[in-house]
């Protein structure tokens, strides 16, 4: 398909007009995700451009035309542009010197064509100008957009070995894209037969990447052909429930919860308390990631669907809002009648919902009561709460502080 013209809403983007009159005529031209997601009718998050111009060169003709620039990935050719306090990545043409599969050495170019082979899809190595003109150097992009069809750039098998990262990227593609979408076979198989290069990737790129794609409205047919090309086993071999995750998905289309790629992960994995903290350790997980995954993972209160009010708020009360709140949406999601899932619902409801009260006792109140510091005081305080719990949280303090002495302090 040959270059053609196209109305691309996102090219009277005044930061980008801006941007474009600083650097010379022709040199820059939009680039990328923002052509692809245009052209497929989908919401255009990011601007970006590719130019001809040194990225030092670039840097000084944007102070000029008083356009703030940070130097967010000059060592491989970009810069960030802001205007407004919008961002817009611009990125000098590059073509690869050397790859190891996890980073290149690149060289710049004022071929676009070059810079064109380099990119790892033929629907993300579009360019556009500020006619609406789309150029398409690999010959396949534009028709690949019709199709809506994910083709790597010239030889799969390169593109994959250049950067195993390209594995988790298609699928993520697919996911957000991908409802109807096509996979070239060349595109599988290259992904399938370099699986193992994914191990050598950095825990925090695979976590973000697969964060990512979890993140996607129904990222169902995607992780499942990653199923099918034993791709999943390789990179979560503990969370390769693909119909776990199937059945999250449909939970949230009925009950208009927003998608969250943790509690999908949960989804397609059992509640194992060892295997989610070595999975939270090998993906290098935030500590409030880790720390959900494993508190979801061993909590050790006893749930049903059919609690009584009083029982739902005291296991919200032991074991925290998030960890019945996840674990009640799973049940949920997992439930085979209709009514089981609803009465999961309203636990999970409850978690969302209310505030549990504050224990009205403090340490200091039980020295003041005569209890000495140290062990004892820690356990007169703990059997108190307990009591407190018991009772509905309705026990006030005067009436803890007199339970002390039936409780032996």
């Amino acid at each position: 398909m040959p270059n053609s013209k196209h109305a691309l809403p996102f090219i009277d983007d005044a930061g980008a007009q801006a941007i474009l009159a600083a650097l010379p005529d022709g040199s820059t031209r939009f680039v990328g995700g923002c052509i692809r997601n245009a052209l497929w009718g989908e919401p255009v998050a990011d601007i970006d451009l590719a130019t001809q111009i040194a990225p030092e060169t670039v840097v000084t003709l944007l102070k000029d035309a008083k356009i703030k620039t940070v130097p967010t990935g000059i060592a491989h050719g970009t810069i960030t542009a802001v205007v407004s306090g919008k961002p817009y990545e611009i990125t000098t043409l590059r073509r690869d010197v050397e790859t190891d599969g996890r980073r290149a050495v690149i060289a710049y170019t004022d071929d676009w064509a070059e810079d064109a082979q380099r990119r790892d899809f033929t629907v993300n190595a579009l360019y556009a100008d500020q006619s609406g003109e789309v150029f398409d150097p690999t010959g396949e992009g534009l028709a690949d957009i019709e199709a809506r069809r994910f083709r790597f750039v010239g030889d799969a098998d390169q593109r994959v070995r250049e950067d195993y990262l390209r594995i988790l990227r298609l699928f993520r593609f697919v996911a957000w894209y991908g409802r109807d979408a096509k996979i070239t076979k060349e595109a599988l198989t290259a992904c399938r037969e370099n699986r193992s290069g994914l191990k050598t990737l950095s825990a925090e790129r695979v976590w973000s990447e697969t964060k990512k794609l979890l993140s996607a409205p129904d990222p169902v047919r995607s992780v499942r052909i990653m199923l099918q090309q034993e791709l999943l086993d390789t990179l979560l071999p503990e969370a390769s429930n693909v119909d776990g995750l199937s059945c999250m998905v449909s939970l949230e289309g009925r009950e208009a919860i927003k998608p969250d790629p943790m509690l999908r992960l949960m989804a397609m994995m059992g509640r194992e308390p060892l295997p989610a903290v070595l999975m939270a350790k090998r993906l290098r997980m935030s500590n409030k990631e880790a720390d959900r995954l494993k508190a979801w993972a061993s909590d050790g209160e006893s749930l049903s669907s059919d609690m009584s009010e009083r029982a739902r708020m005291q296991a919200i009360y032991r074991s925290g809002k998030q960890t019945i709140l996840d674990r009640a949406r799973l049940r949920a999601a997992g439930a085979t009648d209709p009514l089981e899932s609803s009465r999961w619902m309203v636990l999970a409801d409850l978690a969302l919902g209310w505030t549990p009260p504050a224990f009205p006792l403090r340490g200091a109140d039980l020295v003041k009561a005569g209890v000495p510091k140290g062990p004892k005081l820690g356990k007169a305080l703990a059997a108190l709460e307990a009591l407190w719990v018991r009772s509905g949280f309705s026990t006030e303090k005067p009436q803890l502080l007199a339970a002390l002495k039936l409780l032996g302090y």
